[in-house]
């Protein structure tokens, strides 16, 4: 396989285990795009950052359809190869029953996949190029464009198999802020609802992730997208920051860690967040998610703009974003104004 593809690969798998994804999911990631490389290689000589997508849909079809997958050739390889051709087509004249077909290497051989795994390879497929596109933004036109396109891989699902993120209504919030008093927890609180971070994102955070000039935070998201958040109620977070860094006990790049300075799991980060929320009299089936469901929906009752509330959140598609509006709240705020009837 080519140099550059690993050490993309390399890159990649490195940037999962920082945004503490399970060994589990890395294996498969690994495995899917390990595939989708291998047959790139034996279908393209160009490297990826070449490919397009008439490229993807290609491969969709083949991951759909099934097929065999060979070894491609380098140039020695074919003017040996077409030299032995020649040589086996002479010696099939004298001997017409000779096999003069050259030996392939087959590498692997792919069944037919069912939806569902076809959309997991796709899924894998663009969050890889998502995040060569994010890492190579200030190397040129080096992969400018994302080829997987969201219809693509998106998955459509019934309405009736999601259950819903409970919001965080603002009554919640409330208790909840005036019962949290230290400023750890503070600013964690305040990270989630008014910044919409999600739980890895918030454990993986640094203390070189915050300008305190611009009062901005930069940090990977989800599928390892860098984004540059100009975060609302700033004055607060960063506030909190400063005296959480003052008064914590160990040294760490990390700006949530534990007695021994390790930055905190996701699931330390979970517990410690859902026993908030019962010591602060909230109501139940709330999570840490529903935080950030309070801040699309409190963002777009303020601006009534979708866009806006998709690129605060960092989401790749508006449609997403929609799932994120608590309907009930903004029902709510439209009776208050004598907006419905």
């Amino acid at each position: 396989m080519k140099k550059d593809h690993l050490k993309w690969l390399d890159m990649y798998i490195e940037n999962c285990r920082q945004l503490n994804k399970s060994e589990h999911t890395i294996k498969n990631y690994r495995a899917d795009l390990l595939k989708f490389l291998t047959w790139y290689e034996s279908h393209h000589r160009a490297n990826i950052s070449k490919a397009k997508g008439e490229t993807i849909g290609q491969y969709k079809d083949f991951l759909s359809k099934g097929g065999r997958v060979y070894s491609s050739l380098s140039g020695k390889e074919k003017f040996l190869g077409h030299f032995k051709k020649t040589f086996l087509s002479l010696f099939k004249r004298k001997n017409p029953t000779a096999n003069t077909s050259l030996p392939t290497r087959l590498l692997f051989e792919q069944r037919p996949l069912a939806v569902g795994s076809r959309r997991r390879h796709i899924s894998a497929v663009k969050n890889f190029f998502e995040f060569l596109k994010q890492s190579h933004e200030d190397k040129g036109k080096l992969f400018s464009k994302n080829p997987v396109k969201s219809k693509i891989h998106a998955i459509k699902l019934k309405e009736m198999d999601v259950t819903p993120t409970k919001n965080l209504r603002r009554d919640d919030w409330d208790k909840l802020e005036k019962m949290v008093i230290k400023p750890k927890e503070r600013l964690i609180i305040h990270l989630l609802y008014w910044g919409g971070l999600r739980l890895s994102e918030l454990s993986n955070l640094k203390v070189s992730d915050f300008d305190t000039k611009n009062k901005t935070i930069k940090f990977i998201r989800k599928g390892g997208y860098v984004h540059t958040l100009i975060v609302q109620k700033a004055h607060d977070i960063f506030y909190n920051l400063d005296y959480h860094l003052l008064q914590r006990e160990v040294e760490s790049d990390f700006i949530f860690t534990n007695k021994q300075g390790n930055q905190v799991s996701t699931k330390t980060m979970y517990n410690l967040i859902m026993r908030l929320l019962v010591q602060a009299g909230c109501r139940d089936g709330l999570t840490p998610h529903s935080f950030r469901k309070a801040c699309a929906t409190n963002l777009y009752i303020k601006h009534q703009d979708l866009l806006l509330v998709r690129d605060y959140l960092n989401h790749s598609d508006a449609k997403i974003t929609q799932t994120y509006i608590d309907k009930a709240t903004l029902h709510g705020v439209h009776r208050e104004m004598g907006l419905t009837q």
